[in-house]
């Protein structure tokens, strides 16, 4: 069982998250500039349910963490590519299982992350005399909340699937803040911040999610499956379906495959139901990430 003081804290801090709407954005200023999200723009509360809006905006998170082994090799770009041979390890389902869940076909994800990792200088070894040098890994599905009833009555699950979330959205270093957050309560200003309030509702609601890991080829070869980089990317699942996210999605994390985050970013991109795929560019809020140095 949970102590009284990390129940009480679920309680107040977890559970309210449960049927709350999305934080609004205005102009972030932590990073000296505005956002690139307009003041009152595409984070705003909509009286129409997206379910029934024609072009709904995606709520998305990208974070990439590089381990230091990984942070020893060279710096990729188009200039100066990579080649990987890649896996598919297909569609996961964790949290509050759910069903009739309509999963992307994987030639469609596959192409989607193929052109995605080639804007970073990422290529398919697929053609004969290519030696690759990387092992790239990913799947995709979803992480759902707890219903607020069964999320009182079993506080301990509740906490387990909040910070397996938090790990999608955010990494290991968000999943030890959630935590202490959990143990000792938000830290003077939290409450204040923007991008935290935004990550914090991000990891509590449902999410569908693509995990992309990459590994070194000589280390798989040997066994030893030694990773060099993992971005996780995850959407707002609420009035929208995994056929009409996923590849989106994965466009948005184009700049961040193989680039170290120093934050989850955060992006909004519109979806069209009208046969189309996507609207617009995306909209990062955070800047740039630099360059990993080689």
């Amino acid at each position: 069982m949970l102590p009284p003081r990390l129940r009480f804290l679920l309680t107040v801090l977890i559970l309210p998250l449960v049927t709350r709407a999305a934080p609004k954005l205005s102009d972030l200023t932590s990073t000296g500039r505005p956002s690139a999200l307009p003041h009152g723009g595409d984070f705003v509360f909509s009286l129409l349910p997206k379910s029934f809006q024609r072009n709904p905006t995606l709520e998305m998170t990208v974070n990439t963490e590089m381990t230091d082994y990984g942070r020893l090799f060279r710096q990729v770009s188009p200039s100066a590519p990579a080649y990987y041979v890649a896996m598919a390890a297909g569609f996961k389902q964790f949290g509050n299982p759910t069903g009739g869940e309509k999963s992307p076909a994987p030639a469609e994800l596959e192409r989607a992350m193929k052109k995605s990792l080639a804007a970073n200088g990422y290529l398919s070894a697929d053609q004969p005399g290519q030696a690759p040098s990387l092992v790239l890994i990913y799947y995709w599905g979803t992480h759902n909340k707890l219903d607020r009833e069964t999320a009182r009555n079993f506080p301990e699950l509740a906490a387990k699937y909040q910070l397996e979330r938090a790990a999608l959205v955010g990494g290991k270093k968000y999943v030890a803040e959630i935590a202490h957050t959990m143990e000792w309560g938000p830290a003077p200003g939290d409450s204040n911040n923007e991008l935290k309030e935004y990550l914090s509702y991000q990891a509590a609601d449902d999410l569908y999610f693509v995990v992309a890991s990459a590994y070194d080829y000589a280390s798989v070869l040997r066994g030893q499956k030694t990773l060099l980089w993992r971005t996780t990317m995850t959407v707002n699942s609420a009035g929208v379906n995994m056929l009409e996210t996923l590849s989106p999605l994965i466009a948005t994390a184009a700049p961040f495959f193989g680039r170290e985050t120093k934050d989850p970013e955060i992006a909004a991109r519109r979806v069209s139901r009208d046969g189309k795929v996507e609207i617009g560019e995306s909209k990062i809020i955070n800047d740039p990430v630099p360059a990993p140095k080689p």
